[in-house]
């Protein structure tokens, strides 16, 4: 069996040609996408799928967009189009992201079957060595003081605002008509990072502000006489002041906490989900 498709965006890097291919598929093959992608190509679609983008294209892309995160696929796709002598149309942005989003989950699930290859299969593992100079100890290597210095914190430069339904009530007396904030309309996403170095939500929402709360008069002992408790506990507002919980309750995601080592290396990362630096 033969498969035409005509590639739009996937010539060769350095040259700027558009053309088309004949593929065979065998029997081994698991439909026309493993046709596709055994030879070298991401399709847009599971079944007849009309445009197809090369891995070094999408390699390109990746590797670009880490080293510059404000480099989006829309102007990525018009720079490619522009290379093709092409219009720009709004679906092809939409296939590259299809193609671009198939193309790390490949990537991911052969990271994961190397990872149980080479038995770093648990949980701590990329932890423990995450850092050369910080984790990887010489022979007659002297002790440190400190054997490994990290920092951690968030930024808002991320901030989602989450999206929702409003419902008008009925009007007052005074005819005056007051809005009530309804449901999410948000797409539901079902979607998880792959890899170790996201925490999860669940491993987050153990530390949400309902929790602490049932697990902070466990460690105050009730003995404890009025002179000996600490003075600064009741000018403490951090995290709970009112009017700051009602400005960052408009955002779904408010930004991004991470830990570094002190050469610069990720150890964990959070998503802060509705939820703030906990």
């Amino acid at each position: 069996m033969l498969l035409h498709l005509f590639f739009a965006l996937c010539s060769q890097l350095g040259t700027s040609e558009t053309y088309s291919v004949d593929l065979k598929t065998y029997v081994t093959d698991l439909g026309v996408p493993a046709a596709i992608l055994r030879n070298g190509l991401i399709p847009c679609a599971p079944f007849s799928p009309t445009l197809a983008i090369t891995v070094r294209v999408l390699e390109l892309y990746r590797v670009t967009q880490l080293r510059c995160p404000h480099l989006a696929i829309q102007p990525f796709v018009k720079a490619l189009c522009d290379l093709h002598g092409i219009a720009f149309r709004p679906y092809l942005r939409q296939q590259f992201s299809i193609c671009y989003d198939l193309y790390l989950q490949i990537r991911e699930e052969v990271k994961t079957r190397v990872d149980a290859a080479l038995n770093r299969t648990s949980d701590n593992w990329r932890l423990r060595n995450a850092c050369p100079a910080c984790t990887y100890k010489l022979r007659d290597e002297g002790d440190l003081i400190f054997k490994m210095l990290a920092t951690m914190d968030g930024n808002d430069s991320l901030k989602r605002i989450l999206r929702r339904t409003v419902d008008l009530p009925q009007a007052d007396d005074d005819g005056d008509k007051t809005p009530n904030v309804g449901t999410s309309k948000e797409r539901p996403d079902s979607r998880k990072v792959g890899g170790d170095y996201y925490l999860t939500r669940e491993n987050v929402d153990k530390w949400a502000k309902e929790s602490l709360v049932k697990l902070l008069p466990l460690a105050v002992d009730p003995a404890m006489d009025e002179a000996e408790k600490n003075l600064c506990e009741g000018r403490w507002n951090n995290m709970i002041n009112e009017l700051t919980a009602r400005m960052w309750g408009i955002f779904d995601e408010t930004g991004i906490f991470l830990a570094l080592c002190r050469h610069g290396f990720v150890l964990v990362v959070v998503d802060m989900v509705q939820s703030g630096e906990l």
